[in-house]
């Protein structure tokens, strides 16, 4: 691995990528400008070589699956796509061929990842302080009314930044671990007592702001994050532990002191149970007890990957073909929920690429999970794997199946589901020189 001297063209392109946390806040609009932008800058400055690497297995399995993307947008455009309805006849292909930026963006960071091109201090403190500043902006939304760009914010459900899109907890619980990880690596905070309240700052303040938000399943992923993490790194453990009691504390003080935190996390609970028994159902026999919104949104997705159950409809098909579901049990509740995604992404998956675009997802992820998770677990020099370790880890949630999800095919998810992929792979690929490689 060539580790390349800082120059201003390596800069500009790690100051574009550390910018992607600002994009997200900023809007899709913004968030793809960025991404070409990146793309853009990448071959003006190295042209083709990122052709001339060789691949890896996981290259090739991630280039298989964006290969079959492709096919089948291409096959079910023309062959299969009948909508007079829609204004756009050739929306599956174009969404199929847009789609391909993200695989050319996870070979670029791949590429400045081998390279030693990227600047982790920049992209640690980027991704981990913008996350944090979400949650102090939350927080002060909570208690004032409005955050600090005047977005009004009230109710069981606050946006903060995000204006009316309610994801700012998704948002922390997917990018807060990197500020820690910055700390570990570049702080040097020598004193255990300074180092154990700057944890607890940090784990507290994400935490209250992911659940001041309001979103449910973010704050369990932000938990289930810190409790992985935590069987790798000895030094948050304490810290870790000092604020799940805390935090256990604090969500029942504010459920009784708060009607609308409370009736909204006490829903939260009835829905789940209701989901897990709706799925299993469904799974054992082939039919699940629709008893409220999402279980309709669940089972949408269901009926409308048996339309097209080998390859699916093509990516941005589900909504058109959701439409053609008549006479089914979501009826008694009002029929079908035919939004633009199921909300899982596996359903999702299933429902636009069919079983096949399922079968190459599941291969690549469980792949990954065993290949890296071997040298995360089984590596007898735990320090070579620090940096290694959170990308794992957030990759493992990105993708944990149980979860209500936004679409697989957006933007947002694609954008950063690729970015932790290419973190995954390249620092997988190079791990034997991650923390003298990190600290360049």
């Amino acid at each position: 691995m060539s580790l390349q001297k800082s120059s201003s063209k390596n800069f500009l392109i790690n100051s574009v990528l550390a910018f992607i946390p600002v994009s997200y806040i900023a809007g899709n609009l913004i968030l793809n400008l960025n991404v070409f932008l990146l793309i853009l800058l990448f071959f003006f400055f190295y042209r083709l070589q990122l052709f001339k690497k060789d691949l890896g297995k996981f290259d090739k399995l991630i280039i298989i699956l964006f290969l079959y993307i492709f096919v089948n947008g291409i096959l079910n455009n023309f062959l299969n796509f009948d909508f007079s309805s829609a204004q756009n006849k050739n929306v599956v292909l174009i969404k199929s061929i847009l789609f391909l930026r993200f695989l050319i963006v996870y070979l670029i960071i791949k590429f400045l990842i081998k390279e030693g091109i990227i600047d982790f201090k920049l992209i640690l403190l980027a991704f981990g302080g913008v996350s944090l500043f979400v949650s102090v902006d939350i927080i002060f939304q909570f208690f004032s009314g409005k955050d600090l760009f005047g977005f009004d914010g009230s109710g069981r459900r606050l946006a903060g930044p995000f204006g009316d899109e309610f994801i700012a907890g998704s948002f922390i619980q997917r990018f807060f671990i990197f500020i820690i990880l910055f700390s570990i690596f570049f702080l040097n905070i020598k004193s255990k007592l300074l180092k154990l309240t700057f944890y607890f700052i940090v784990f507290f303040t994400s935490f209250i702001g992911i659940f001041f938000s309001g979103n449910r399943i973010p704050l369990i992923l932000f938990f289930l994050t810190l409790s992985i993490f935590c069987l790798y790194e000895k030094e948050i453990r304490k810290t870790f532990i000092i604020v799940f009691i805390i935090s256990l504390f604090s969500i029942g003080y504010l459920a009784k002191t708060n009607k609308d935190l409370n009736h909204h996390y006490n829903l939260f609970y009835i829905n789940s149970t209701e989901i897990v028994k709706y799925l299993f159902e469904r799974l054992k026999t082939g039919k699940g007890e629709i008893t409220n919104t999402y279980n309709k949104e669940l089972e949408s997705g269901f009926v409308t990957w048996e339309q097209n159950k080998i390859f699916g409809g093509g990516i941005k098909s589900f909504y058109w073909n959701c439409l053609k579901v008549k006479d089914h049990p979501t009826k008694k509740f009002g029929g079908t929920n035919c939004n633009s995604h199921p909300h899982n992404y596996y359903i999702e998956i299933a429902s636009e690429l069919g079983l096949t675009g399922l079968f190459l997802v599941c291969t690549l992820f469980l792949f990954i999970f065993y290949k890296v998770g071997r040298i995360v677990h089984f590596s007898k020099v735990n320090n070579n794997l620090r940096l290694l370790t959170p990308f794992f880890i957030v990759f493992l949630v990105e993708i944990f199946p149980l979860k209500t999800t936004g679409s697989f095919f957006t933007t947002t998810n694609a954008t950063f589901l690729f970015i932790i992929l290419s973190f995954v792979v390249g620092l997988s690929e190079v791990n034997k020189n991650i923390i003298n490689y990190a600290k360049k």
